[in-house]
């Protein structure tokens, strides 16, 4: 059980050894595979049975090379149907409703990162400023964020910072800076550390002001965000349950002229 009063206080709780590890070994294992797809079919890698090192190190290639397709394969992880799973879990659900959310429902899709100076192009792009992700979801006011490791996070690895307490003070004052809105101001003292292993689930308010630690080592932060509304709350309800995620389709062929009828033959007349 744990302890709400604390939880409603500090607008996070750290649940230990929350997730069977074999979870989230075959979330990362079915992430890892479809980047190990491509770089092998790219000549990146010779055999998809290589070290964790290896692999990294294929990736930091596969960015200076191709970054669209480090970009398509990153797009893929997204869709990870045990991904999708975790996220619908009645483990993860029972929890939301101990918190206070009635009627949880799904804020926005599921989102793998994989974080390293090395596989981006701005600072942003790897390491995220102070923010509150309730200025981009904008749900119920007691929307939470399900923040998930694949792998051991500690503070050399970029473990997330956050400030407790923060979520009380409502929405503060933001700024766009590499197209990303983040806070003007922050107290940088009151930031803490939360290191996390696999298995470990942080529970957080939307309004929790956090920002990505610093990854000082060659290795790649990996971990799954879950974000969740609650259709009882009132202040959603009366603001007709806005929603501000636009999800739309490439307006043009990514492959022209592509699928031809030699190419459904190839797939359905095996």
């Amino acid at each position: 059980m744990i302890d709400i009063v604390e939880y409603k206080k500090n607008g996070f709780v750290l649940l230990k050894n929350f997730i069977d590890t074999s979870v989230i070994d075959k979330i990362r294992n079915e992430a890892k595979q479809i980047f190990l797809i491509q770089l092998k079919r790219i000549d990146l890698i010779k055999t998809t049975d290589i070290s964790e090192t290896e692999f990294e190190q294929a990736l930091y290639r596969l960015f200076e090379k191709d970054f669209q397709l480090l970009v398509y394969c990153g797009k893929q992880l997204q869709h990870l149907i045990s991904l999708h799973q975790l996220s619908l879990s009645e483990k993860i659900i029972s929890q939301l409703h101990e918190l206070g959310l009635g009627f949880p429902i799904i804020n926005v899709r599921p989102v793998i990162f994989f974080n390293n100076a090395r596989l981006g192009k701005r600072d942003v792009d790897w390491k995220k400023p102070a923010h509150q992700d309730y200025r981009t979801t904008q749900g119920s006011l007691d929307s939470i964020v399900v923040w998930i490791p694949l792998i051991d996070i500690p503070k050399e690895l970029g473990a997330l910072e956050i400030i407790p307490g923060s979520h009380m003070q409502g929405l503060l004052d933001y700024e766009v800076s590499n197209d990303y809105h983040t806070l003007k101001s922050v107290e940088q003292n009151r930031l803490i550390s939360v290191e996390v292993k696999k298995g470990d689930a942080l529970f957080f308010s939307t309004l929790l002001v956090h920002q990505s630690g610093n990854n000082i080592t060659d290795k790649i932060r990996w971990s799954c965000h879950f974000r969740y509304n609650n259709i009882e709350d009132k202040s959603f309800i009366d603001r007709g349950f806005p929603h501000t995620y636009l999800y739309k389709p490439e307006d043009k062929l990514v492959t022209p002229n592509f699928p031809l009828p030699s190419h459904m033959k190839e797939v359905f007349n095996k």
